[in-house]
């Protein structure tokens, strides 16, 4: 299932979900530590059964582990929890480590709607606002599909849920970047049966109260989730898929803040084949230590990947692109 990561005692934390298949019951979400030359061998984190007993609901499959560290020593995870078939029964659950991951408490609710408290799903890095609250950038899955924003408090309780884009099918999964002291922008995966088949781009300029309508930007999507950091103090680091139809490889690209021009820095991954069955899914980037970046990916089904680079490589393939214009 998709990966995520975290940094981890100068290595990496890292987590995703292994089912039989997507959505299948009995769903567990693992995580495995990279020393800087090694991976551990996986750990269980929780599973549905765990969580069910846990929240006092019935939980059939759990995918889409989202990490959040909240201080040295503490991890927080969110994740999608589905009760039936089909993720549009998901709610949001939140388990806990004091201890750098080693261990982990019971899992909580996170309740994105004051009823019934479903059809809201995980994917994207929580970031901090600069007041200490907590963005976490999901999306609900019901009826639409459409992207949002909830803000939680210091202690992981939902104090406000901002939906994204006016409504309407326009696109889920936003990977939220701030720019600015009340400006941030977000890279949105587009519907598959939406055109043009580009990444969506949505703005804010009040700290997230309200967004722009998601917009398509001159890089392509397949209908794949984009995984963006801030690189630099005046440029936004993206990792996504370089083909409107399949997930055949992971590219990294440059962006100035506003989200206006782009360039191509370099391929981080490839299929195996023309398989469609055979892609490289999934992105996630973090910066890892000062000019170095590690990317998780999924091939579906296979493996779980990983790549590391440095910002000189960034900075090569950025070159190239200009020499070569």
């Amino acid at each position: 299932g998709a990966s995520s990561v975290a940094m981890q005692d100068g290595g990496l934390l890292t987590f995703w979900y292994r089912a039989k298949y997507e959505g299948a019951n009995g769903a567990e979400l693992i995580s495995s530590r990279f020393d800087g030359q090694h991976w551990s061998p996986t750990q269980v984190v929780t599973n549905s059964a765990r969580v069910s007993g846990d929240i006092g609901i019935t939980i059939k499959s759990l995918a889409n582990p989202v990490p959040f560290r909240r201080s040295d020593r503490e991890i927080w995870l969110f994740f999608a929890a589905s009760r039936l078939s089909g993720w549009a029964t998901c709610e949001i659950g939140l388990i806990r480590s004091l201890d750098n991951g080693a261990t982990w408490g019971h899992a909580e609710r996170v309740y994105a709607s004051p009823f019934f408290n479903i059809s809201h799903l995980t994917k994207s890095t929580p970031f901090l606002f600069s007041d200490g609250r907590i963005g976490l950038p999901v999306y609900e899955e019901m009826n639409r599909k459409f992207p949002v924003l909830l803000v939680l408090d210091a202690d992981g309780r939902v104090i406000d849920r901002r939906r994204m884009g006016n409504g309407g099918k326009v696109g889920y999964q936003p990977m939220i970047v701030p720019t600015g002291p009340s400006t941030a922008i977000a890279f949105v995966r587009r519907l598959k049966s939406r055109k043009p088949k580009s990444i969506l781009i949505s703005r804010t300029s009040d700290g997230g109260q309200t967004w722009t309508v998601p917009t398509p930007i001159e890089l392509p999507n397949p209908g794949g989730p984009i995984s963006a950091i801030r690189y630099d103090s005046s440029r936004i680091l993206l990792a996504f898929n370089d083909d409107a139809q399949i997930e055949r490889n992971i590219t990294l690209a440059l962006t100035d803040l506003e989200g206006k021009t782009y360039r191509r820095v370099g391929v981080v991954a490839l299929m195996d084949s023309e398989d469609r069955k055979h892609t490289v899914a999934y992105p996630f980037l973090i910066s890892s230590a000062p000019g170095q970046f590690d990317v998780v990916y999924s091939r579906p089904m296979k493996t779980i990947n990983h790549v590391r680079f440095s910002s000189a490589w960034v900075q090569a393939g950025a070159q190239l692109q200009t020499a070569t214009q």
